[in-house]
């Protein structure tokens, strides 16, 4: 009975830190934003002003383009990895 116990808690702590390990991945590669280079981005990534700019998903992650600060509201584009275009947007989202 002593071993089945043991068992059993093991099993449920290799659970608990499955569930536990998070769950956003940076995007493997490069997201180029005109001049500035964002190796393996992750999350929310500030772009700084609102202005029209070359855009480079160059990752394994969609890129969402959003004209706020804090990757919410009106998004400007999409990009699946390896696309580009000419975008406006202060952050980009990158799932």
């Amino acid at each position: 009975m002593r071993c089945s116990v043991r068992a059993l808690l093991g099993g449920l702590s290799v659970v608990a830190m499955c569930a536990a390990a998070p769950v956003a991945a940076a995007g493997q590669g490069e997201l180029k934003v005109g001049d500035t280079v964002y190796n393996n981005p992750s999350g929310c990534v500030m772009l700084g002003q609102d202005t029209v700019r070359e855009i480079q998903n160059n990752t394994d992650s969609v890129v969402t383009i959003y004209k706020d600060a804090q990757c919410d509201g009106i998004a400007t584009a999409v990009l699946a990895p390896g696309n580009n275009g000419t975008y406006s947007g202060k952050s980009a989202l990158v799932a």
